[in-house]
């Protein structure tokens, strides 16, 4: 195994310290939505993000972050060395006390991705890659699986938080290889699906909609693990798109081709459009003292650490 990279070495001392956050951090007494109320924020993932960003701007200060709860894409410029920050990947998991989340941290380095880390928080576990040197969990090096057959392929997905008013909901595109496949999950947390793609315990994962934070370092991952990252239509994945399908490799184009197909049937455009990341959050109306119209502030005993 080689020695990570000092920027890396960084990353995944900050992972590992925002691991410890959440971990300790108690379950949240107030909420906030962004788009809809499938999509939350807490204080923790605020907290969690602070951390990472105050590391950021100490050692890489003429360095871009792009973060989830930041600015979100306004904050992009694809020719700019960029960070991507996802706090707790898995926000829904976390608020309801299901034991899978992570924080995922990704370098673009304003040509490609460079650097990623996933830190798994209830298993404790790091995965981290380097462009051009490998995929790791720990010092292990990680390698897709080598199922060829799609109905052999364990897959991974998520639904976006847009799925109550929009009919691009990714029902087509699950339904296309549902029963094509040997089974399909939903986890709850993009970047370990990409985490697990990349170990071969997973053959495939796709989603849409999501910001490139939840997705960059899961990417690279997979890619230095051997595998593939796309957009629906094949196009490499690149941060800013708005869809992905990450997999072993053998059975890409088996899903491209599903999803190309569900998609016209269903008459959605090829691929999904952008979506908007800077909806103002919200307070949840059954939050104590939040009323469902006001805007909420973040409170320090919604996620305290103990």
């Amino acid at each position: 195994m080689p020695l990570p990279r000092p920027a890396t070495l960084g990353a995944i001392r900050v992972a590992r310290e925002a691991a410890t956050l959440i971990r300790r951090s108690a379950a949240p007494r107030r909420l906030r939505f962004k788009a809809s109320s499938a999509d939350l924020v807490t204080a923790t993932d605020l907290r969690v993000e602070r951390l990472v960003r105050s590391w950021l701007k100490a050692t890489h200060p003429e360095h871009a972050i792009v973060g989830e709860e930041g600015g979100g894409l306004a904050e992009m410029d694809p020719s700019r060395p960029t960070w991507f920050v996802d706090p707790v990947d898995g926000t829904t998991n976390f608020v309801r006390g299901i034991p899978h989340c992570a924080c995922s941290i990704a370098f673009w380095d304003g040509q490609r991705l460079a650097l990623g880390v996933v830190a798994d928080v209830a298993r404790r576990r790091i995965y981290w890659a380097e462009a051009g040197r490998g995929a790791y969990e720990g010092r292990r090096r990680l390698r897709v699986s080598p199922v060829r057959r799609l109905d052999r392929a364990v897959l991974a997905t998520g639904f976006p938080p847009t799925r109550s008013f929009d009919t691009d909901d990714n029902l087509a595109e699950f339904s296309s290889v549902f029963r094509q496949s040997r089974d399909v999950r939903r986890t709850g947390s993009a970047a370990i699906d990409l985490a697990w793609v990349a170990a071969g315990r997973l053959d495939c994962y796709w989603e849409q909609r999501c910001g490139p934070w939840d997705w960059a370092a899961g990417v690279l991952l997979v890619r230095e693990a051997g595998g593939k990252a796309t957009t629906y239509t094949g196009l490499e994945w690149h941060p800013g798109d708005a869809d992905l399908v990450a997999s072993n490799g053998p059975v890409h184009p088996a899903l491209i081709e599903a999803f190309c197909e569900a998609r016209a049937g269903g008459g959605l455009p090829v691929r999904p459009p952008q979506p908007v990341f800077s909806a103002p959050a919200v307070a949840s109306p059954d939050s104590p003292g939040s009323p469902a119209s006001s805007t909420a502030t973040s409170s320090p005993s919604a996620a305290s650490a103990g």
